[in-house]
């Protein structure tokens, strides 16, 4: 696990929280791992008051539960939880390429985005999976940066939450992860070409795939709802 060096002239809420929410979609903290809150404050150097911040948010986030007087726990996988997430983000990102399919992409983002996408040939042709998933975001985000809409990749990043965290607490599909990028390539072709349909539909199939991934889970890693 890398640790988080605290930068004093920063918000350490901001900072502990983007931390512990990067070590639990990553899997590095497990589902179900229940966090010490004091060993927190030890290993990083904080006190409680802005552990117990972040530790709201990531409540908030739907990532950890928080019991009053007794544990903070990382939240097992909800397959319920991610199917919602998936509809919205395949929503909204469906709606992105639609539009730029229909009034056209400018050469700058074509030009980024094919970048991107050679980088992460690149990156999983030397086995870099952790980079590839890195470049697999800022494909979707110049994406919709075109649109120019100020919350619109807010709302996208914040409902793939559950769903990266789905991703990469199942074991590595190094397939779907080739699959993954060829799928980036046809859809910016689709988008240059103008065929709206084709890339609304490849959209939704690529954001779907992640219930391939989510088959695949340690069982241990699952919510399980009861029946009523």
């Amino acid at each position: 696990m890398n640790m988080l060096v605290v930068d004093r002239e920063k918000s350490a809420k901001l900072q502990i929280y983007n931390w512990l929410k990067g070590q639990i979609i990553s899997g590095v903290i497990a589902p179900g791992t229940v966090l010490d809150k004091r060993d927190l404050m030890q290993q990083l150097s904080v006190s409680l008051t802005p552990l117990r911040e972040a530790l709201l948010l990531l409540k908030h986030d739907g990532l950890i539960d928080l019991v009053p007087n007794l544990h903070t726990v990382v939240r097992l996988i909800d397959p319920e939880r991610v199917r919602e997430h998936v509809f919205i983000r395949a929503a909204l990102e469906c709606a992105v390429v639609e539009h730029l399919a229909t009034e056209g992409v400018p050469a700058t983002t074509e030009r980024a985005c094919a970048h991107l996408i050679e980088e992460q040939k690149a990156a999983f042709a030397r086995d870099d999976y952790e980079r590839s998933f890195d470049l697999d975001v800022e494909f979707h985000r110049t994406l919709c940066d075109v649109l120019k809409y100020r919350i619109l990749w807010d709302n996208i990043y914040a409902n793939r939450s559950q769903i990266d965290r789905a991703r990469q607490c199942s074991p590595v599909n190094v397939p779907g992860i080739k699959r993954s990028i060829e799928q980036h390539d046809d859809i910016l072709a689709l988008v240059r070409k103008g065929d709206a349909a084709a890339a609304r539909v490849l959209m939704q199939a690529h954001i779907y795939t992640v219930f391939d991934d989510l088959l695949k889970i340690d069982p241990r890693y699952i919510e399980t709802r009861s029946g009523g």
